[in-house]
């Protein structure tokens, strides 16, 4: 049974990107970030000092997207990276200790390599969410390799092992175990198991004995155990990390208030790095048509907010603040447009920071809805986001269709200073009007 990468629906690999996309991390050396901080951070080693990141991961984004080439994906980036001059051997200042040093910067290997990683991590993810939602199913994964004569001997070692999904083992040898591993899992029901040993296949299913390495990073000077045939960095489960930042925005709006307030900084696709993707998304919604996913999770009630509220007898279950597409169009409407209570569409994409750094928090005393109130640039009054707590809905939220409970955000609007300051009407949870 011959095995290779399969491509997936373009939403899976996709959203597995998104999730570490939220974070755009410049570093000097690839050390800088190790094992599962990849999971949750896009970064390109040499990349700091260079305005050159937001340019590799769009350039990334749309070779995920539309199934391009490495060809293609390069013949986009070099003309740009050479204008910035992030290209061939320079000197560059190490930030860490301030000293010059000759370093390689953009090459087509380096190019080479930066898409194979990316592409390889993500479509790892988005395979490792298939094997968690057929696991009752398909139980098993199959590790592996294209046999010739570039596959390393460990990896060699490891093909036709097969283990239940949930085995620890895949915590360290999952693919890909290294730079340019070709290696995949492949998901198996018992049947196709026992398909497989008929048909002579020598399946193993007991791993092989691991024999480990001291490694040193340099950059931060820890020592770590490294599984000799792992390199340095890979000694984690790609796919399974991706997978559980994927998941990050649904467990987000399923976690407990506290705990969610706590999190709000969560770095991935949802909360705080919406701010970078949160504008492509309002399009989107605004323009009609399906959407996936159709509700987001755009900020959190932060801590302080959630003690002002419990003080009054109101608990909210959950501290995500959600929006769908159905109310992105409300904001929009050309009614409302008409009738000058809108806020501009341009102010709305930046949402995200107005949930989190908003000029004041007040309660609404009369439908018990909290008002995010922000400066409206080129207006006289002040904005506004209204969300209702706890509020129950059906949407394709992330993690796909589900009944949601959440603190929805059902409108935007303009509003007279005068108007908020009505003691009788709101009471001032955080921030300051005046």
């Amino acid at each position: 049974m011959a095995v290779e990468l399969k491509p997936l629906p373009p939403a899976d690999a996709i959203a597995a990107y998104e999730a570490r996309r939220g974070t755009l991390t410049e570093t000097f050396s690839w050390q800088d970030l190790f094992e599962q901080e990849h999971a949750t951070q896009v970064t390109v080693a040499k990349s700091a000092g260079f305005d050159i990141l937001k340019d590799i991961d769009a350039a990334m984004m749309r070779a995920l997207a539309e199934g391009r080439t490495l060809e293609q994906f390069s013949r986009q980036l070099v003309p740009v990276l050479q204008e910035k001059g992030w290209w061939g051997r320079k000197l560059v200042m190490d930030p860490q200790t301030g000293e010059m040093v000759m370093a390689t910067l953009g090459t087509p290997r380096r190019l080479q390599i930066i898409f194979d990683t990316n592409m390889r991590v993500s479509y790892a993810a988005g395979h490792w969410a298939g094997f968690e939602r057929n696991k009752a199913s398909r139980p098993f994964l199959r590790y592996v390799c294209i046999l010739d004569d570039r596959t390393r001997p460990a990896h060699r070692a490891r093909h036709n092992l097969v283990l239940p999904v949930d085995h620890p083992y895949w915590d360290k040898w999952a693919p890909p175990c290294g730079w340019n591993c070709r290696c995949t899992l492949q998901s198996l029901s018992r049947y196709e198991v026992d398909q497989l040993i008929a048909e002579g296949e020598d399946l193993k299913f007991d791993p092989p004995e691991d024999t480990y390495r001291d490694y040193l990073n340099k950059r931060t000077g820890e020592v770590v155990r490294v599984p000799d045939g792992i390199d340095p960095g890979w000694a984690y489960n790609p796919g399974k990390a991706g997978w559980k930042a994927l998941q990050a925005g649904k467990k987000l709006i399923e976690a407990p208030a506290d705990l969610g307030a706590a999190a709000g900084s969560l770095p991935t696709f949802l909360r705080r790095p919406t701010a970078r993707e949160f504008p492509d998304w309002f399009d989107q919604a605004a323009a009609g048509g399906a959407i996936d996913p159709a509700m987001v999770v755009a900020g959190v009630i932060d801590p302080q907010t959630l003690q002002a509220l419990r003080a009054r007898g109101i608990d909210p279950v959950s501290a995500a603040i959600t929006i769908t597409q159905k109310q992105v169009r409300h904001m929009v409407r050309a009614a409302k447009q008409a009738r000058n209570q809108a806020v501009s569409s341009e102010i709305l994409k930046s949402m995200p920071d107005m949930l989190a750094s908003p000029r004041a928090i007040l309660l609404d005393l009369r439908s018990g809805e909290l008002l995010y109130v922000f400066d409206a640039p080129g207006s006289l009054r002040q904005g506004k986001l209204v969300v209702r707590l706890n509020y129950a809905e059906k949407a394709k939220a992330p993690g796909g269709r589900q009944a949601v409970v959440s603190n929805s955000i059902r409108t935007a609007g303009l509003v007279e200073l005068r108007v908020l300051t009505d003691v009788n009407t709101y009471v001032v949870l955080s921030g300051e009007l005046m």
